[in-house]
C-alpha cells in the first residue's frame, strides 16, 4: 500500500474521496499508457529472454541445402559470432522498453505534483469550503466563518502553485515521452526490410570473413513491438501536450471554460470580480515571460540570496526606510515653518536701529521671494495620489486550476452554482414568478406561467448547457383535481402551460433542472383564476397577465413568496 500511495494510484483512479478526484481524464490515460510500455517491455523480455538468440550456418548453405555441413550444429559458432553479427539494437531493444517504462512510471514517484503535500493541501482547502456549501451546514452562516472562507480564496486566487506544479510534470513528461519516440522509432527502423539506418548501427549478417551467415529470428518481433510501442509513445506525448497546454491558463481552450464564466461574473457595482486576461496572445506572452524568467533570471536571483545568506549580511539600519504617514508629514513641515517664522521675527526684533534702514531695504526686495515662497510650497502640498499595483491576470491561480480540473469529475452546473455562494452573485433562488409576463389564454383556458430571468448565472448556465438544451423548468399545479402536469410552449420552452379551470385556486411547485438533475428549488406560488374573465378580455385581449386577476389580498399574501412585478 505505501508503493501505491507514493504512486499517488487511489488519487489517479479517483478513490481519494476526501481531496477530489484530482486527476482528469487524461491523467487516468497517461498513467495507462505509461502501464502499457511496461506491459509491452516485460512481454517482449519475456519472449526474447536475457539475451537476444542467434543462429548461424556456412555461407554455402545459402545457394543449396545439399552440403553436408548445413545439418550440423552450429551452435558454438553462433555463440562466437554474437559479438561480432548483432547490432546495438537486437542486443538492447527488450531492455530499452524495460528501462523506459520505469521512466515513465517512476515520474510518478517524484513529488512534483503528484505526492507533493503543498498540492494536497490546497486541494483540501478547497474540498472544506465545497462540502460545507454544498451541504448547506448551519456553520456556513456564522460571519467568522465567512471570513476564515474568504481567507482560504484569497490563498487559492493569489497563488499560482498548483499551475506551475502540473506544468512543470507535464512538461518533463512531455520530454520524456519525445526521447523515447525518437529513440525507439530509430530502433524500430533498424528492424525493418527498408534499409534504414538513421545511426548506421546495422550490421551486413555475416561472420568469420564472410565465412558463416548468421540470422537474428526475433527482429521480426521487435519490429512489430516497435511500431505498437511508438504509437503508444504518440498517444501519450499528445496527452501530456494537451495536459500542459491547459496549464497555459488560455479562456476557453484546452479545457479551461470557468476562466470565461469567470470573466462574465460583475460585483453590485459593476466592477468585475475577477480580473481575467482573455486575450489568447497576451496569456501566451505572459506566460512566455515567466518562463523565461524562470530559467534565466530566477536562478541568478536564488544565486544572490544564497551568498547573502552565507555572508550572513543583513540590511542595517540606515538601510532600513521608515514610511511614515502624509498626516504625520504635513504635520511636521507646517511645525518647521512655523518654528522658522518664530526665529526670524526674533531676529529682527533683536536687531540694532542703525541696521533698521538696511534691513527694512532688505525686506523690502525679499518680499516679493517671500510672497512667492508660499505659492510654491503650495503647489509642493498639492495632494498626489497614490500610485496603486495593477492587480495580475488570474488565469494561472489555484482557485480557477482546481474547479477546471475539477469539470472533468463533477457536473460543471454545480461548479457555477458554487460560484454563486463565493461571490456577490444573484442564484438561481431569485428565480421568481413574473405576474406582468404570465397570462391565461382565455380562449383555451390555459394559464402560461414564465419565470424572471436570475441574471448573469443563468446566462452561464444556458451556455454551459447550449447543446443539451438549456435550463429547464420542471413543475406542476396542485389544484381541487389533483396533481397537474405541465406542457411546454414553442415560443419559450422555460415557460410552463396548464389547463386550468376558471374559479379554482392552484399552489404551483417548480424547480430549476439541467441535465436531467435539480439544480434549485424555486418558492411556490399560489393564485386564483377569476371565474369571469369578461373585464379582462375587454382590457387584455385573450391573454390576460397574472397581474389583472390576482386580488390585492392575495398579492398582499404571497409578495412574500416571490411575487415580482
Amino acid at each position: 500500500m505505501a508503493f501505491l500511495d507514493i504512486l499517488n494510484i487511489p488519487g489517479l483512479l479517483g478513490t481519494d474521496l476526501h481531496s477530489f478526484k484530482r486527476a482528469n481524464i487524461y491523467d487516468k490515460i497517461d498513467l495507462g499508457l505509461a502501464g502499457v510500455v511496461g506491459i509491452i517491455g516485460v512481454v517482449v523480455l519475456i519472449l526474447n529472454g536475457f539475451s537476444t538468440p542467434i543462429t548461424c550456418v556456412p555461407t554455402s548453405c545459402e545457394s543449396t541445402n545439399t552440403n553436408p555441413n548445413c545439418a550440423l550444429d552450429w551452435t558454438y559458432q553462433s555463440g562466437l559470432c554474437k559479438g561480432e553479427v548483432q547490432s546495438f539494437p537486437d542486443a538492447s531493444f527488450h531492455y530499452l522498453l524495460v528501462i523506459f517504462a520505469l521512466l515513465l512510471v517512476g515520474l510518478l514517484t517524484v513529488p512534483i505534483y503528484w505526492g507533493s503535500n503543498a498540492s494536497k493541501e490546497l486541494f483540501d482547502n478547497f474540498y472544506y469550503i465545497w462540502a460545507k456549501l454544498k451541504n448547506g451546514d448551519e456553520e456556513c452562516k456564522d460571519v467568522e466563518w465567512k471570513r476564515r472562507m474568504h481567507f482560504v480564496l484569497d490563498q487559492l486566487k493569489s497563488g499560482n502553485s498548483l499551475t506551475t506544479r502540473y506544468a512543470l510534470y507535464h512538461g518533463v513528461a512531455l520530454v520524456l515521452d519525445l526521447v523515447a519516440l525518437v529513440v525507439v522509432g530509430l530502433y524500430t527502423l533498424n528492424f525493418t526490410d527498408l534499409g534504414l539506418d538513421p545511426l548506421g548501427l546495422a550490421t551486413d549478417g555475416s561472420c568469420s570473413n564472410g565465412a558463416f551467415t548468421c540470422n537474428i529470428p526475433n527482429r521480426n518481433l521487435f519490429k512489430w513491438f516497435g511500431v505498437l510501442t511508438s504509437l503508444v509513445l504518440v498517444g501519450k506525448a499528445i496527452v501530456n501536450l494537451k495536459c500542459l497546454l491547459f496549464s497555459l491558463g488560455l479562456p476557453g481552450l484546452f479545457g479551461r471554460n470557468f476562466l470565461i464564466y469567470a470573466n462574465q461574473l460583475n460585483d453590485n457595482s459593476g466592477e468585475g470580480i475577477y480580473n481575467i486576461q482573455t486575450n489568447p496572445i497576451m496569456v501566451l506572452l505572459q506566460t512566455l515571460l515567466v518562463v523565461l524568467k524562470l530559467i534565466f533570471i530566477a536562478p541568478i536571483q536564488w544565486l544572490v540570496a544564497f551568498c547573502k545568506f552565507y555572508a550572513r549580511k543583513t540590511d542595517g539600519p540606515k538601510e532600513i526606510i521608515k514610511r511614515l504617514s502624509a498626516t504625520n508629514i504635513r504635520a511636521e513641515q507646517k511645525e518647521t515653518k512655523k518654528v522658522e517664522k518664530e526665529a526670524k521675527a526674533l531676529e529682527t526684533e533683536a536687531s540694532g536701529d542703525d541696521d533698521a534702514a538696511v534691513k527694512k531695504g532688505d525686506a523690502k526686495k525679499e518680499k516679493p521671494k517671500e510672497i512667492e515662497k508660499p505659492k510654491e510650497e503650495e503647489k509642493k502640498e498639492e495632494p498626489v495620489s497614490t500610485p496603486l499595483i495593477a492587480r495580475p491576470a488570474q488565469n494561472w491561480s489555484d482557485l480557477f486550476f482546481i474547479i477546471d480540473i475539477l469539470s472533468y469529475n463533477i457536473d460543471p452546473c454545480d461548479l457555477i452554482l458554487f460560484m454563486t455562494k463565493i461571490n456577490p452573485v444573484p442564484g438561481l433562488e431569485n428565480k421568481k414568478v413574473s405576474v406582468d409576463i404570465s397570462y391565461l389564454d382565455t380562449a383555451t383556458t390555459t394559464m402560461v406561467v414564465s419565470h424572471t430571468d436570475a441574471g448573469v448565472i443563468e446566462g452561464l448556465l444556458d451556455t454551459e448547457l447550449a447543446t443539451e438544451g438549456g435550463l429547464q423548468i420542471v413543475g406542476w399545479l396542485e389544484g381541487p383535481t389533483g396533481i397537474m402536469w405541465s406542457q411546454k410552449t414553442q415560443d419559450n420552452p422555460k415557460n410552463l402551460a396548464f389547463a386550468v379551470s376558471l374559479g379554482s385556486t392552484y399552489e404551483l411547485v417548480s424547480a430549476v433542472y439541467g441535465r436531467g438533475r435539480m439544480l434549485a428549488r424555486l418558492q411556490n406560488f399560489t393564485f386564483q383564476c377569476p371565474q369571469d374573465t369578461k373585464k379582462q378580455i375587454k382590457k387584455y385581449g385573450n391573454n390576460v397577465p397574472l397581474s389583472a386577476f390576482i386580488s390585492q389580498s392575495l398579492f398582499q399574501k404571497f409578495s412574500s413568496e416571490g411575487v415580482t412585478a
